[in-house]
């Protein structure tokens, strides 16, 4: 099935504690080193788009891609990547990112119902990749930083059908992560899955071109828009 198509595999958290939507570190290095031994490639962004666009699936490649941008993705999951000398991208929500020299000595891990309620305090820095962060991974090759949105709310506005809203903050993030990270952002990770064509208009009339969705299985279009993706396994398998 996935001979003429790119799989691209979804992870959220990286770290020892919880279960709802996490991996553990040693599972991830297995998942890693798996791939290493195999032969596959990891893709930036880039690679990915002019692949589809011109037609060309190579062998053993993959598209890794994380939601959220939790702190852990840094700590954990980026020493492992650069350990295999592989790629991933990383959606991030830019109203959740916040201009801070953290020291990160004293990470304490928590599981994701615990940090997801620290995102909306004052103390959301301490769960969440700050800019500094986010340019370290990026400038290093490691991590494709992509947009999430801005408010966190697109999946609401989709529902609502608030479209003059969901540009705004598709906008919003995508001028501010260019401006950060001094690049060009072509793609978007929809907030749970949630979209629809009116959506995906408004997305690629802004400049987006890769849209991912959190739907399973393989993609047999060319079909940028509507790119589904594949849950990493938490026990490996």
């Amino acid at each position: 099935m996935f001979n003429k198509s790119i799989p691209i595999v979804m992870y959220h958290h990286v770290s020892p504690l919880g279960k709802e939507l996490n991996v553990q570190p040693e599972i991830f290095q297995d998942q890693l080193g798996i791939l290493y031994k195999k032969g596959w490639k990891t893709l930036s962004g880039e690679e990915f788009i002019y692949f589809l666009q011109n037609n060309e699936i190579p062998k053993k490649c993959v598209l890794l891609t994380f939601d959220d941008g939790f702190i852990n993705n840094y700590i954990l999951a980026y020493p492992l990547l650069k350990k295999y000398g592989m790629k991933a991208m990383l959606f991030v929500a830019t109203s959740f990112i916040e201009h801070l020299d953290m020291k990160r000595e004293d990470f304490v891990p928590l599981p994701h119902e615990e940090a997801w309620d620290l995102l909306f305090t004052e103390r959301r820095s301490e769960v969440m990749c700050t800019w500094k962060e986010l340019k370290e991974m990026e400038s290093n090759g490691i991590f494709d930083i992509q947009s999430h949105g801005h408010s966190h709310n697109t999946h609401l506005y989709l529902k609502r059908k608030r479209y003059e809203e969901l540009k705004k903050d598709l906008l919003i993030s995508k001028r501010t992560l260019e401006k950060r990270l001094s690049k060009d952002i072509l793609h978007l990770g929809w907030l749970n899955g949630q979209y629809d064509q009116t959506g995906i208009n408004i997305a690629t009339e802004i400049g987006l071109k890769a849209l991912y969705t959190t739907k399973r299985g393989a993609n047999m279009s060319r079909n940028l828009k509507a790119q589904r993706r594949l849950p990493a396994k938490k026990d490996g398998r």
